[in-house]
Protein backbone atom coordinates (compact mmCIF):
# COMPACT_ATOMS: atom_id res chain seq x y z
CA UNK A 1 0.00 0.00 0.00
CA UNK A 2 2.82 2.45 0.85
CA UNK A 3 4.59 1.58 -2.39
CA UNK A 4 1.45 2.36 -4.42
CA UNK A 5 1.00 5.72 -2.70
CA UNK A 6 4.64 6.67 -3.33
CA UNK A 7 4.32 5.65 -6.99
CA UNK A 8 1.10 7.69 -7.37
CA UNK A 9 2.75 10.71 -5.69
CA UNK A 10 5.77 10.43 -7.99
CA UNK A 11 3.54 10.27 -11.09
CA UNK A 12 1.58 13.28 -9.84
CA UNK A 13 4.81 15.27 -9.34
CA UNK A 14 6.10 14.40 -12.81
CA UNK A 15 2.79 15.45 -14.39
CA UNK A 16 2.72 18.68 -12.36
CA UNK A 17 6.27 19.62 -13.43
CA UNK A 18 5.50 18.79 -17.08
CA UNK A 19 2.32 20.84 -16.99
CA UNK A 20 4.14 23.80 -15.46
CA UNK A 21 6.86 23.62 -18.12
CA UNK A 22 4.31 23.42 -20.94
CA UNK A 23 2.38 26.36 -19.49
CA UNK A 24 5.56 28.47 -19.27
CA UNK A 25 6.45 27.70 -22.88
CA UNK A 26 2.93 28.64 -23.98
CA UNK A 27 3.19 31.96 -22.12
CA UNK A 28 6.59 32.70 -23.70
CA UNK A 29 5.15 31.98 -27.15
CA UNK A 30 2.18 34.28 -26.57
CA UNK A 31 4.50 37.07 -25.40
CA UNK A 32 6.71 36.61 -28.47
CA UNK A 33 3.69 36.72 -30.81
CA UNK A 34 2.31 39.81 -29.03
CA UNK A 35 5.61 41.65 -29.39
CA UNK A 36 5.89 40.67 -33.05
CA UNK A 37 2.36 41.92 -33.79
CA UNK A 38 2.97 45.14 -31.85
CA UNK A 39 6.21 45.93 -33.72
CA UNK A 40 4.60 45.22 -37.12
CA UNK A 41 1.72 47.56 -36.26
CA UNK A 42 4.08 50.27 -34.99
CA UNK A 43 6.35 49.87 -38.05
CA UNK A 44 3.39 50.43 -40.35
CA UNK A 45 2.36 53.57 -38.45
CA UNK A 46 5.91 54.94 -38.31
CA UNK A 47 6.49 54.39 -42.04
CA UNK A 48 3.18 56.09 -42.85
CA UNK A 49 4.22 59.00 -40.62
CA UNK A 50 7.62 59.20 -42.33
CA UNK A 51 5.91 59.44 -45.71
CA UNK A 52 4.03 62.62 -44.74
CA UNK A 53 6.51 64.52 -42.55
CA UNK A 54 9.52 66.43 -43.87
CA UNK A 55 12.40 63.98 -43.44
CA UNK A 56 15.85 65.07 -42.31
CA UNK A 57 18.89 62.78 -42.68
CA UNK A 58 20.15 61.36 -39.39
CA UNK A 59 19.04 59.17 -36.50
CA UNK A 60 16.36 59.90 -33.95
CA UNK A 61 14.69 58.02 -31.12
CA UNK A 62 10.94 57.60 -31.37
CA UNK A 63 8.49 57.27 -28.48
CA UNK A 64 5.62 54.92 -29.25
CA UNK A 65 3.01 53.55 -26.87
CA UNK A 66 4.12 52.65 -23.36
CA UNK A 67 7.84 52.85 -24.21
CA UNK A 68 8.42 49.14 -23.58
CA UNK A 69 9.70 48.81 -27.14
CA UNK A 70 12.41 51.33 -28.11
CA UNK A 71 12.26 52.59 -31.70
CA UNK A 72 14.95 54.38 -33.68
CA UNK A 73 14.54 55.93 -37.14
CA UNK A 74 17.52 56.40 -39.41
CA UNK A 75 17.11 58.50 -42.54
CA UNK A 76 19.70 58.57 -45.33
CA UNK A 77 19.37 60.82 -48.38
CA UNK A 78 19.77 58.83 -51.58
CA UNK A 79 21.18 60.45 -54.68
CA UNK A 80 20.57 58.10 -57.60
CA UNK A 81 20.84 59.35 -61.17
CA UNK A 82 18.42 58.93 -64.03
CA UNK A 83 19.55 57.33 -67.28
CA UNK A 84 20.25 60.90 -68.47
CA UNK A 85 22.64 61.52 -65.56
CA UNK A 86 20.32 63.84 -63.62
CA UNK A 87 20.12 63.51 -59.83
CA UNK A 88 16.79 62.35 -58.40
CA UNK A 89 16.05 64.78 -55.54
CA UNK A 90 14.18 64.12 -52.29
CA UNK A 91 14.65 60.35 -52.18
CA UNK A 92 15.28 58.89 -48.73
CA UNK A 93 16.19 55.47 -47.35
CA UNK A 94 14.29 55.08 -44.05
CA UNK A 95 15.19 52.33 -41.57
CA UNK A 96 13.21 51.85 -38.36
CA UNK A 97 14.64 49.58 -35.68
CA UNK A 98 12.82 48.15 -32.67
CA UNK A 99 14.60 46.84 -29.57
CA UNK A 100 12.99 45.32 -26.48
CA UNK A 101 13.55 42.84 -23.65
CA UNK A 102 11.61 39.56 -23.60
CA UNK A 103 12.35 36.32 -21.83
CA UNK A 104 15.60 37.67 -20.44
CA UNK A 105 16.91 38.38 -23.96
CA UNK A 106 17.27 41.48 -26.07
CA UNK A 107 15.06 41.21 -29.16
CA UNK A 108 15.39 43.34 -32.28
CA UNK A 109 13.48 43.82 -35.50
CA UNK A 110 13.68 46.36 -38.29
CA UNK A 111 11.93 47.58 -41.41
CA UNK A 112 13.35 49.55 -44.31
CA UNK A 113 11.69 51.58 -47.05
CA UNK A 114 12.61 54.09 -49.73
CA UNK A 115 10.44 57.20 -49.61
CA UNK A 116 10.13 59.92 -52.23
CA UNK A 117 9.01 63.34 -51.04
CA UNK A 118 8.19 65.77 -53.82
CA UNK A 119 9.47 69.29 -53.35
CA UNK A 120 6.79 71.58 -51.95
CA UNK A 121 6.32 74.64 -54.00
Amino acid sequence: MLWEMMLALMIFCVVAVSLTTALRQAIDTVILLRDDAQTRHDFENLLNEAAVIRLQPGKEDLVVGDGRIHYEREVVRLQPKTIHGELVPNLYDVTIRATWQAGGQTRTNQVRSVIYQPASG
